[in-house]
């Protein structure tokens, strides 16, 4: 039996290495939409570092919503009061010729920010089952996310977040993904 196990030990020796087989990602740098060899295929994300020729910035403004695809809009509903919660009112109208991809996983992600308690700081909707999740409307003609914060004292906050979404024609056949930066103003009494 011990001479079966020191057998089955050598072949697990002997199999392993130390290089990562061709097909999987090395962790070095991207080389954009293109296949990079070895069945490997490498896209470029929103926020990824690499890019395909020219600066990091170029790119960027795809990512932001153009005034034909819509309209982001950031809603206060007037003072804030100290020690009080506040209900600001992130909104995508998109443009008329454009619909909200309610299978996008939509995410309005907020940064803490002293002397505001934010109610959650992770806002989720969207996805492959549509799942309305944290938005207060999400639909393909609207998409309300309805942020919750409290400050502390009096004074003027900034809440600064990133909000992605996509929107797509109505036809279907061009979809836009969006990643917006968001800064809330909040002047609390």
């Amino acid at each position: 039996m011990s001479r079966l196990a020191v057998v089955a030990l050598l072949f697990g020796l002997v199999g392993c290495t130390k290089s990562p087989p061709s097909n999987q990602d090395t962790g070095g740098p991207s080389t954009g939409g293109v296949a990079t060899g070895g069945g490997e295929r490498r896209l470029n994300v929103p926020g990824n570092e690499s890019t395909i020729g020219g600066d990091k910035g170029a790119g960027e403004a795809r990512f932001r919503l153009a005034a034909d695809e819509g309209k982001l809009v950031i809603e206060t509903s007037g003072d804030a009061k100290a020690g009080g919660e506040a209900v600001i009112k992130v909104t995508v109208n998109p443009g008329e010729l454009y619909k909200v991809n309610t299978e996008f996983p939509t995410k309005l992600t907020l940064e803490n920010t002293q002397g505001v308690t934010i109610a959650k700081a992770e806002l989720k909707a969207g996805g492959h089952d549509k799942a309305k999740g944290d938005a207060d409307v999400f639909e393909e003609k609207q998409l309300v996310f309805a942020v919750k914060l409290t400050p502390a004292a009096a004074g003027n906050y900034t809440v600064n977040g990133t909000f992605k979404f996509a929107v797509c024609d109505k036809a279907g056949s061009t979809c836009l993904a969006k990643k917006e930066p968001i800064a809330i103003q909040l002047a609390a009494k």
